[in-house]
């Protein structure tokens, strides 16, 4: 029984002590401070953000606000705002009527914070819908729809005095993107597109509308010899609120303990839980090896200048040096090997390698394959990788089953040379493949120029002229000699022909067919044999190109000598399915013309030939 008395005892404590603190207006003013409190910190964050203050200026103001609630709450305690200013409680005791005259001036207060706050929150959803894209600015986003669990990592900023430190911070920023792609339900951009800001001073809210994400990771790094300081920031796209941020100093040996928890920190502010093998997961991703990416970041660099305005084969030579450095630390580093395979394929495929250096890419780029396959830590690059393990083999039976695999796969694609099963009746499944890339690399072309090609091998014209309209006007470029290639698969040969001064003579816009074919495809077969012999004689030979014109000009005796020389070159299957995907004439040569790759069709038991999206008057076969 003496347990109901303390416990009444406790409750009239506790409810004296409660009336106390209503009385000397404890609890107004820490409404109002928690309501004016709320109010700065989104103040503050606008602020900041606009100055482009670093992160470490909105925690100063969230630790002033913490210390100050305490003594916010002692002062209302001990003080009484009275009609003749401050006064110790002690000296003016209960005057009711002086806590009354507090009491509505705090009221006041409340009410005017409470309307402030809402006029904040309704600036903050016109701002949202102002800066949300309408459908008359759809041209300019991503088509991926941004959400709450989407994300883009963009390459960290070089704080250091050496240059070559980008090559470390790019490494950093991948392995990030990496780790963070292994995390279940969130959706990851691309590399490609995250890096095309790179050096950009844009606002970020644009920046993740373009890619079509809901938040956005960036950072800086600080190198010093074996000292790094890293800071990140997690920034909700929506209204470029920081949701989370760090910074941390550390020796160089524990960089990937700080992607371990920046990773983490990421997953834990957008709400997603790992479990212990989503955290494994995150963990293995990508090369735990400082100089092994920066190396790989180098050979990338260069194969990326390869295949821009550089001179090719010697550009990616060069940067297979780097790719064997990173290698040689990291013997399982499947990446490098994956990208070495570029090269090999460009020295089976360029008309300036001879036979001898042929020879031996071949059983290179088999090895290298092999290697990316093994050691892929992605499930979805090894099922692309395993296309072109048996394209570049002497057996073709299981290339059906390896292509549906790769195209049934629901994670981002890396398409190599399955972009030619287009020509073995998947050119359907091709443009869904290339929209699913699309959505995962936004702000690259490849994937919308490769869609309006393949879609046009369906014979679906005009849908792909859309898709590549489409695809220009959102990426503001333009393919000039996908769109001929489209219109001629339409018929509009005219138009074809008044596009070629607009292509540039290079081995992407296949330079001698782009003058030739839509001539032969008008019928002016005179005209196209001397515009023929004018581009061989200024460009050079180009076997692979003059087989498709020749096919296109119906000189069947000649195409088939043509696709024989290329037959018995190493990997002339692969050159001959080539030549048939770009000249959109059906079979430009005949199967007893081309013993190695007739065998590769019987063993795939895919169909042949292919149906001809261009019609091309003088081919009769």
């Amino acid at each position: 029984m003496a347990a109901r008395p303390r416990k009444i005892i406790w409750f009239a404590a506790m409810s004296s002590l409660f009336t106390e603190l209503k009385r000397r207006n404890v609890i107004r003013v820490a409404a109002a401070y928690g309501v004016f409190s709320w109010l700065l910190l989104q103040i503050g964050d606008i602020l900041f953000q606009t100055l482009e203050l670093p992160s470490i200026w909105n925690k100063g103001l969230l630790a002033v606000i913490l210390l100050g609630l305490p003594m916010a709450l002692f002062f209302s305690w001990v003080y009484e705002l009275t009609p003749e200013g401050l006064k110790k409680e002690s000296e003016i005791g209960a005057g009711q009527s002086i806590t009354t005259h507090t009491a509505r001036k705090l009221n006041l207060a409340i009410v005017a914070l409470l309307l402030a706050t809402m006029g904040m929150l309704a600036w903050q959803q016109w701002r949202e819908a102002a800066t949300s894209p309408t459908n008359s600015e759809t041209t300019d986003i991503a088509p991926a729809a941004a959400n709450g669990k989407s994300i883009a990592v963009l390459p960290f900023v070089n704080m250091s005095n050496d240059p070559e430190q980008d090559y470390f911070s790019d490494g950093l920023s991948e392995e990030l993107l990496n780790q963070l792609a292994q995390v279940p339900g969130l959706s990851v951009v691309g590399r490609t597109s995250s890096f095309s800001f790179k050096g950009k001073n844009e606002d970020l809210r644009s920046v993740g509308r373009k890619l079509g994400v809901g938040n956005i990771l960036e950072g800086s790094v600080r190198r010093q010899g074996n000292q790094v300081r890293i800071t990140a920031q997690l920034i909700r796209v929506a209204d470029g609120f920081h949701l989370w941020s760090e910074s941390f100093d550390r020796h160089l040996d524990n960089v990937f303990l700080i992607q371990d928890e920046i990773s983490a920190a990421v997953a834990k502010a957008l709400k997603i839980v790992l479990d212990q093998k989503s955290r494994v997961q995150m963990r293995t991703a990508g090369v735990r090896n400082v100089e092994a990416f920066v190396a790989y970041q180098k050979g990338k660099a260069l194969f990326a200048r390869a295949h821009g305005e550089a001179p090719l084969l010697p550009t990616l030579r060069e940067g297979l040096k780097y790719y064997d450095q990173a290698i040689a630390l990291v013997p399982e580093f499947g990446a490098a090997y994956f990208e070495k395979a570029d090269y090999y394929a460009h020295v089976l495929m360029s008309p300036d390698t001879d036979d001898s250096e042929r020879a031996a890419a071949l059983p290179a780029l088999r090895q290298v394959l092999d290697r990316a396959f093994q050691y892929s830590d992605s499930p979805t690059r090894k099922a692309y990788v395993d296309v072109d393990r048996v394209l570049f083999s002497e057996n073709w039976v299981a290339l059906r089953n390896r292509i549906e695999a790769a195209l049934s796969d629901p994670g981002c694609p890396v398409p190599t040379w399955i972009v030619l099963s287009g020509a073995l009746g998947y050119a359907a499944e091709m443009t869904q493949m290339y929209q699913r890339w699309q959505r995962c690399e936004p702000l690259s072309k490849s994937p919308s120029i490769f869609a309006a090609y393949a879609s046009a091998w369906t014979g679906s014209g005009q849908a792909s002229m859309d898709l590549l309209l489409a695809a220009e006007q959102r990426l503001g470029v333009q393919h000039w000699a996908t769109r001929q290639m489209i219109l001629m698969t339409l018929g509009h040969t005219d138009a074809a022909q008044e596009l070629t001064a607009q292509i540039s003579e290079d081995s992407e816009s296949r330079g001698i067919t782009a003058q030739v074919f839509p001539l032969a495809a008008s019928g002016d077969l005179q005209t196209a044999r001397a515009e023929f012999a004018r581009v061989v004689q200024t460009q050079g030979h180009d076997l692979l190109q003059e087989l498709d014109i020749h096919a296109a000009l119906g000189e069947r005796q000649q195409a088939n000598a043509d696709a024989a020389v290329l037959d018995a070159r190493p990997a002339g299957p692969v050159l001959l399915l080539n030549a048939t995907y770009a000249c959109m004439c059906g079979a430009p040569f005949d199967l007893s013309a081309t013993p190695r790759f007739a065998a590769r069709i019987a063993q795939s038991g895919l169909p042949w030939p292919p149906d001809s999206p261009i019609h091309f008057p003088a081919k009769d076969w």
